[in-house]
């Protein structure tokens, strides 16, 4: 296992301790075909094999032809995937192997499908984006999640699948989520709408640390421009990609270019960057140079 696998000292300790039955397998009858068979039908290297045994020891215990075969085949029916998407799948959720398809992906998919309103393509869609949505429980969290969250930002279907989309909303807790929002509203003086905006806009916005993020960042921006409260609101709302941009690699010293080519006093800067939020992250190389 060490050598076919790679595995440092840690790791195979890791994973014996989890899986112990694994030293009552045999390596001809087992082990090396099961390996064999993960890596040929999802065209894993050999760091994709890895993560997968180090993320679910079990699956060396499966079934080839009972078991891991079938539900492949099953997963790539229903979604219609290519051998590409599958792949995207399994390693993005390798537990979804020991998941059983009659009680848990199949109906899981169905209540997606009709939850969200989507048609086989979407559908697929969000399963590529999200194959993290096999963790969790309808409903223990998608459900009443997703309830809270069309509820709270007062969201039609349509807008609901897009916020619902990014990947950092369905893994956040309801209580983390409505922090953010809260400490979001309070910070820039949002009302409803606006809250509701920003977050259609840029769902990513949620998955963004109040403490590491998003606190930080708009202090920067509101001292580094001199910017009033309703300024700094303005700014936001019109552009809230800005909060994705590193101030220290990105916003800083770009700031600085522009302040220093166009020979910008501050309140000149200012106004540039008011009138056209976008300059903040475009490239100087490729873009403003130019």
């Amino acid at each position: 296992l060490q050598t076919r696998l790679d595995l440092g000292d840690a790791q195979l300790r890791k994973l014996v301790m989890t899986r112990p039955q694994l030293l009552g397998l045999s390596i001809e009858d087992n082990l090396a075909p099961t390996l064999e068979w993960l890596q040929t039908r999802l065209d894993l290297d050999e760091s994709g094999l890895r993560k997968m045994v180090l993320a679910v020891p079990s699956l060396l215990g499966y079934s080839v032809e009972d078991n891991m075969a079938l539900k492949l085949e099953w997963l790539r029916r229903r979604l219609d995937l290519d051998d590409a998407g599958l792949r995207k799948v399994v390693l993005g959720r390798p537990q979804l192997l020991g998941l059983s398809v009659e009680d848990n992906v199949a109906p899981k998919l169905d209540w997606l499908q009709t939850r969200f309103d989507l048609d086989d393509v979407q559908l697929r869609k969000m399963v590529l984006t999200l194959p993290s949505l096999f963790n969790y429980s309808v409903e223990a969290n998608l459900e009443p999640k997703l309830h809270w969250l069309q509820t709270r930002l007062d969201l039609d279907g349509e807008q609901l699948r897009k916020v619902a989309g990014c990947v950092s909303v369905l893994s956040t807790s309801i209580d983390i989520l409505e922090s953010k929002l809260e400490w979001l509203q309070t910070r820039l003086d949002l009302g409803d709408a606006q809250l509701r905006k920003m977050v259609m806009k840029f769902p990513q916005l949620l998955g963004c640390s109040i403490e590491d993020n998003l606190a930080p960042k708009l202090e920067w921006l509101q001292t580094r421009l001199e910017l009033d409260a309703a300024q700094l609101k303005k700014l936001v709302v019109k552009k809230q990609q800005l909060l994705s941009y590193s101030v220290e690699d990105n916003m800083e010293p770009k700031l600085d270019w522009l302040q220093t080519r166009l020979d910008l006093d501050d309140e000149q800067l200012r106004k540039m960057v008011m009138t056209n939020p976008s300059l903040v992250y475009q490239s100087v190389e490729d873009n403003m140079e130019p």
